[in-house]
């Protein structure tokens, strides 16, 4: 028997499993990249904004012959609008391969924000190790349909499974 579920129930059964699923994934940092003014930046300009940054750290932080191979570092990337829906901004959760480079994943973010986004204000990242569930959670909170672009799913990379 199968249940029916009002249109408010199944989005926040997808909130919550998706906030699960993200919390699973055991992202090392989870980081806030904001503009001076996110009044004026659209959707446009944001998805060019993410594919910029999170490549300057790939580039960084990885190998040339990973890059090449189109290895990046692991990411989720949530492109936001508050509850205005005026005030654009990005969330995302990532880590690397290994843990040395925790910390350089960490200056990488902050520091490649400022000086590759023409539009920025500051980029924050918080440690995610202790708060997976809590912060798991965050990103879905603009959730409001299946159709929601909220995830840039172009800028998420998760590592392969193998069965």
């Amino acid at each position: 028997m199968s249940a029916t579920y009002s249109e408010h129930e199944l989005r926040e059964r997808i909130k919550s499993a998706g906030a699960r699923w993200v919390a699973q994934q055991q992202f090392w940092l989870f980081g806030t990249a904001r503009y001076y003014d996110g009044t004026t930046i659209n959707r446009h300009t944001a998805e060019r904004d993410c594919r910029h940054f999170f490549n300057t750290i790939d580039r960084q932080l990885l190998s040339r012959r990973d890059y090449n191979a189109n290895r990046r570092l692991h990411r989720l990337v949530f492109i936001e609008t508050g509850k205005t829906r005026t005030n654009t901004h990005i969330h995302f959760f990532i880590k690397g391969t290994h843990l040395k480079q925790y910390r350089h994943i960490k200056a990488a973010c902050e520091t490649n924000w400022r000086q590759h986004i023409s539009a920025e204000s500051n980029c924050v990242e918080l440690d995610n190790n202790t708060l997976a569930h809590e912060r798991g959670g965050y990103c879905w909170k603009e959730y409001s349909s299946i159709r929601s672009e909220t995830l840039y799913t172009e800028c998420c990379h998760l590592p392969h499974s193998r069965k």
